[in-house]
């Protein structure tokens, strides 16, 4: 197959290290793959040498320029399926391909209750996309829960392929044994959907609590100030900080007694699997596909994304610390087992090579 993947991002987050993954996987498979990227982004690097990116300005979701170079590539590289993977390239995918008859597939990261009022998306999803790919059973079952999807698509062009890791090429290291507090660590886009803010109102309510823990959140975006804003108003400046955005995060991981997940929405966090393979115990809050995937209380602690829940579960930790060590050696274990690149990628091809045969 030739591949074509869009993506507009300015800067790294799940959504790119998914297509990254999974075009890599792709080419590995003997598949000729190319990314489309914005200009002058430089979050690519772990891409294969061999996976040609082309830039474009991705200025609107109108851009002429933009259409056509993804226009150019479609025909120069005899391309057989459009990936699509952000808003903005949904809607520049979606001009293009009857045009130049291609089969347009988008992929769905985390819920997005959304679609529901966005009259473009809507009408995209009914007339100009073939396929979807989500990474939940979740996220699928909302999808056709709404009506303009269960009237206008094929639910078995719908299809949940679980993230993959690629667990050989990490290293990481043990925690500072001298180290007299508890130490959470997360990481992640500081948006609202990551529910930063429902972990610091988590810790504001425990404050009674005879427990000394440090919090550090790794990661960069539009809601720092209000994070640090809302740090200084529940006076945990000893005890939380903003730590900036950290290129390893399984060894970032790694260092800390907990990791924790507490996020709004999602489809499966790729930190989930990052906190698995750093093999630490995990709190993660019950969204997207989290059930489908974690056993509580066996490879993690699920709770509801409120602060209330999240105090519960924290707190849980925090009486017996000890007796969770073992849950991130369990979540170890079932992401060499069942998230594996390999697995992935099988599933996405085996997907792809049902539009083009």
């Amino acid at each position: 197959m030739n591949i074509v993947a869009l993506n507009s991002s300015k800067s790294w987050g799940g959504n790119e290290r998914w297509l990254t993954t999974a075009l890599n996987g792709l080419n590995q498979k003997g598949h000729s793959v190319y990314l489309i990227i914005r200009n002058r982004t430089n979050h690519w690097n772990s891409l294969n040498a061999s996976i040609e990116t082309i830039e474009a300005p991705f200025t609107n979701e109108l851009s002429f320029k933009t259409k056509s170079i993804i226009k150019n590539t479609i025909k120069n590289k005899s391309i057989d399926i459009l990936l699509s993977t952000k808003r903005k390239d949904y809607v520049l995918g979606a001009q293009i391909k009857n045009k130049m008859n291609i089969y347009h597939i988008m992929r769905l990261g985390i819920s997005r209750p959304i679609l529901k009022r966005d009259i473009i998306q809507r009408y995209i999803i009914s007339n100009m996309v073939d396929g979807i790919i989500v990474n939940a059973q979740s996220l699928k079952k909302e999808l056709l829960s709404y009506s303009f999807i269960k009237n206008n698509f094929n639910p078995s062009k719908i299809c949940c392929i679980y993230n993959g890791y690629d667990t050989p090429s990490i290293k990481f290291h043990n925690s500072d044994k001298n180290r007299q507090n508890i130490l959470i660590r997360a990481a992640g886009r500081l948006t609202t959907h990551k529910g930063y803010d429902i972990l610091l109102s988590s810790l504001n309510l425990i404050k009674n609590l005879n427990v000394e823990y440090k919090l550090e959140i790794a990661g960069d975006g539009p809601l720092k100030r209000e994070l640090e804003a809302t740090i200084k108003r529940y006076n945990l400046q000893s005890q939380c900080e903003l730590v900036g955005k950290k290129n390893d995060i399984v060894n970032f991981f790694s260092k800390a007694d907990l990791v924790v997940i507490p996020s709004r929405s999602e489809g499966i966090p790729n930190t989930l699997f990052e906190a698995w393979m750093s093999k630490k115990p995990v709190i993660t809050t019950n969204v997207g596909g989290i059930s489908e995937v974690v056993d509580n209380m066996k490879d993690g602690i699920v709770c509801e994304p409120s602060s209330a829940h999240l105090k519960e579960a924290l707190e849980r930790f925090f009486n017996n610390s000890h007796d969770f060590k073992k849950m991130g050696l369990n979540g170890y274990n079932k992401l060499i087992q069942s998230f594996s690149m390999e697995k992935m990628t099988i599933n996405l091809e085996q997907y792809l090579k049902g539009f083009t045969v």
